[in-house]
């Protein structure tokens, strides 16, 4: 069971970017093989937003995020207003941005590892939840 920040699906898209190659091999590895992945619903708007502006590409961000909306395994968690005080609790006790609190909010009430690629989740939060970057994810279970 994972929860994968934004941060991951981003970086897969941009081959530039260091890291791309493992993350584009962890997300194929998880939803070739229909694994459970816990996502906020607010991942969309972070999907459509940072390919947008990556790729300064509106339509592009959209499809995206539909793409992501319809991958298998995914179990979508609305912030509602008992995920928005778990996010707020863990973001003010660990020093995390909003959206990466709302993150660790959902790895940690599923008991699934996040991945991310984000440096203040993977040094702030190994204490409470598995905090993995894509490379370690993936070699862990093949």
């Amino acid at each position: 069971m994972f929860t994968i920040d934004t941060s991951v699906y981003i970086n897969a898209l941009n081959p530039a970017e260091a890291g791309s190659l493992d993350s584009q091999a962890f997300l194929s590895y998880v939803f070739q093989n229909g694994l459970s992945v816990f996502s906020p619903t607010l991942l969309l708007v972070e999907v459509a937003a940072g390919v947008a502006r990556a790729f300064n590409d509106t339509y592009r961000g959209v499809a995206m995020a539909q793409a992501v909306r319809g991958l298998p395994g995914q179990v979508w968690l609305p912030l509602d207003d008992l995920l928005a005080e778990e996010s707020a609790h863990l973001g003010a006790k660990y020093r995390l941005r909003g959206a990466d609190a709302v993150y660790a909010a959902v790895a940690s009430r599923q008991g699934a590892v996040l991945v991310t690629l984000d440096k203040q989740q993977l040094q702030r939060l190994p204490a409470i939840i598995t905090v993995e970057q894509p490379a370690q994810a993936l070699a862990r279970r093949v």
